[in-house]
């Protein structure tokens, strides 16, 4: 009925934030499944504010994301902007 908890994977993202990136593979539409992502590092560069550039883009965000993935977001269609050369639109 609960919820296992434990200790979030970054103190400054929170629980919450684990929840979810989890929550991610059970969404069966794309492009809100996309939408969701971008939310997600959007969270991480508020949340760690010196790791966006000026031009509000960040490597270090979306390698983060990645990194607390318990699943590979590339199965999903979820990929990386600074290796597929896309812009980051996350906010």
């Amino acid at each position: 009925m609960f919820l296992e908890q434990q200790k979030p994977k970054d103190y400054d993202c929170g629980y919450n934030l684990d929840l979810m990136i989890a929550a991610i593979p059970r969404i069966d539409d794309f492009d809100e499944r996309l939408k969701y992502a971008k939310r997600v590092v959007g969270l991480i560069k508020q949340s760690h504010p010196n790791w966006v550039e000026d031009n509000g883009q960040s490597k270090l965000a979306w390698d983060y994301f990645f990194e607390l993935a318990e699943f590979d977001p590339n199965e999903y269609g979820i990929q990386n902007p600074f290796e597929n050369g896309t812009v980051d639109d996350a906010e």
